[in-house]
Order: structure tokens, then C-alpha cells, then sequence
């Protein structure tokens, strides 16, 4: 099977007419449900639905009163790797990445008889959005959400808040 490239798409739509291409990409919206979404999210002024469904999900992993941590950040890096696949723009990854951060943050501030392998995991989050943020050149959108959640994460054992400025500052 040849592997057919962005080149040869190109070359397709340049030699297709106009209501072609609107009815090939009616067909696709019609059969799959991410370009359904991404038109849905590129065409109106609401915030991207399937981002906001992936910010449930793990607000709801990590609002249970006391989670399974294995189960909670397996499940999570799960919804996050998944995210990766349909989602388009970085800045809703990193939008994503900081959700989790500020539901992890919240844990533990709730309870904070967490594992390291927990703080970890959202120090880690953490690190991955800023290095989304600071190749997306997009610091001025998130820096009011990134300096609540340095705020917010003073309560965190493993110096967390410490090691969370560094990688700001980085």
C-alpha cells in the first residue's frame, strides 16, 4: 500500500472543484465524530467541548474523597494520552495538563498524606505545560492560572511548591 502523503492531498484538492471538496468534507463530518468536534469548536466562540469533557473526566478522578492514587494517575495520564491523539492546538494540551495540576494541587491540599509518586506525577504534568507553554509562546495566556497554582501548592510536602518556580523560572 502506498503511504499517501500531505503532498499528494494538496495535489488532490488543487485539481478538485470547490463543491467537491465541501462535499468531501461533509462526509467527513458526517462519519467522524473529532471532525464533528473540531469544527464544532473551530466554528463557534464556546470553549472546545471535547477539552472541556477531558477536564471532567479528571476533575472527576481526582474529587473523590479518598482516591486509589495508582488507579487516579494511571487514569489520568491515560485521559492526557488520549487527549494528545484527537486534540489540534498545544495550547488546549497545556490547558489541559494545567487542569490536571490544579485538581492535583486541590488533593492534596485536601489530604495531604499523598505518595511522592503522586506529587510526582503532577510536578511532572506541570513541567510538561510549561514546556508546551514556552514553545506555544503563549506564558502571558496561562501566567495568572501557573502563579495560582504556585500559590496554591505551598501546602504540598516533597519542597513542591520549590521545585514548581524552578521550572517556571527555567
Amino acid at each position: 500500500m502506498t503511504k499517501f502523503t500531505k503532498k499528494a492531498l494538496l495535489k488532490h484538492l488543487a485539481k478538485s472543484d470547490k463543491e467537491d471538496i465541501i462535499r468531501e468534507v461533509l462526509v467527513l463530518f458526517d462519519k467522524f465524530k473529532n471532525v464533528k468536534e473540531f469544527y464544532t469548536a473551530e466554528l463557534t466562540n464556546s470553549a472546545n467541548p471535547l477539552l472541556e469533557r477531558y477536564k471532567k473526566k479528571i476533575t472527576e478522578a481526582y474529587s473523590s474523597a479518598n482516591p486509589k492514587e495508582r488507579r487516579t494517575n494511571l487514569n489520568v495520564n491515560k485521559l492526557i494520552k488520549e487527549f494528545k491523539k484527537v486534540g489540534i492546538y498545544e495550547h488546549e494540551l497545556a490547558d489541559l495538563m494545567l487542569h490536571r495540576v490544579e485538581c492535583g494541587v486541590a488533593a492534596f491540599n485536601r489530604n495531604n498524606k499523598r505518595s511522592a509518586t503522586f506529587y510526582n506525577c503532577i510536578a511532572n504534568s506541570f513541567e510538561d505545560a510549561i514546556t508546551i507553554i514556552s514553545a506555544d509562546n503563549s506564558m502571558d495566556e496561562f501566567r495568572l492560572r501557573i502563579n495560582k497554582i504556585l500559590k496554591t501548592s505551598v501546602a504540598g510536602k516533597f519542597e513542591m511548591q520549590t521545585r514548581m518556580q524552578k521550572m517556571v523560572k527555567d
